[in-house]
């Protein structure tokens, strides 16, 4: 018994610090940001919402239940990961969403329509060339709090902290 009860300390223990190593610590969204996260990107049926550190995964969750989007979570904590995916099984969704487990800044974000985050401005600083060079024109990146370097917003929401981006025609030199 002792054994078990050291192991999920050391499990719970990964899980916190782990991914502040490369993001950020988790920090929830509530619903209400998720929801004009969501509004704020212009989400359309159809499209591929990609949620950076997903979390519990409500931000891909209400993505595919409530605008009808195909979402994909992109999470590094292993329980947070587990936690989506039996989300995603519980609400029926297998078919719109997909989790993966894997460190963002490895995840190929060309398909994606939009795409949104909750992280450190050191994490959103190292995205943001990511994003840059591999967002499809026209795309929207969506960040809580933390202002993209080198890109202009395109709409700020500020009654819920909301920096909205979109990727230029030509990302070769064009500035966002």
């Amino acid at each position: 018994m002792k054994t078990v009860a050291v192991a999920a300390l050391v499990i719970v223990a990964v899980s916190s610090v782990f991914p502040a190593l490369y993001g950020g610590v988790s920090s929830p969204t509530s619903m209400r940001r998720a929801r004009a996260l969501l509004r704020a990107a212009g989400v359309q049926p159809g499209e591929t919402v990609v949620d950076l550190g997903a979390g519990d995964g409500r931000i891909i969750l209400t993505a595919a239940k409530e605008f009808g989007a195909r979402a994909v979570g992109v999470e590094i904590d292993p329980l947070r990961f587990a936690l989506c995916r039996v989300r995603i099984a519980l609400h029926r969704l297998a078919h719109r969403v997909e989790m993966q487990w894997a460190n963002f800044f490895d995840v190929d974000l060309t398909d994606a329509d939009v795409v949104t985050f909750f992280l450190s401005q050191a994490a959103a600083d190292k995205l943001a060339p990511k994003l840059k060079a591999e967002l499809k024109p026209g795309a929207r990146v969506v960040s809580h709090q933390r202002p993209l370097p080198g890109w202009t917003p395109w709409r700020v929401d500020r009654e819920h902290d909301l920096y909205v981006y979109r990727q230029a025609a030509n990302s070769a030199g064009d500035k966002n």
